[in-house]
């Protein structure tokens, strides 16, 4: 997917979540990579991420809450 900056994000389903929600890892073309929650409501909870395989405290991207609105609707 193509973000509104024009970076390229892979994204990946990791599993449903027991409130009714959804976990994914979003990786950037750049080696980010962001494990985020997705709740019922739509809120974002930011579980961990890493850059090049490697854990490290990541600000939220500006396109993450386009990435996930697109998300939402296709589901």
């Amino acid at each position: 997917m193509r973000t509104p900056t024009g970076d390229e994000v892979e994204i990946k389903h990791v599993k449903e979540l027991a409130n009714g929600g959804a976990r994914f890892d979003i990786t950037a073309d750049d080696g980010r990579k962001w494990r985020v929650d997705i709740t019922r409501t739509g809120s974002i909870d930011l579980v961990t991420t890493w850059r090049d395989g490697v854990l490290e405290d990541l600000d939220e991207p500006d396109w993450m809450t386009d990435v996930i609105a697109r998300l939402q609707r296709a589901a």
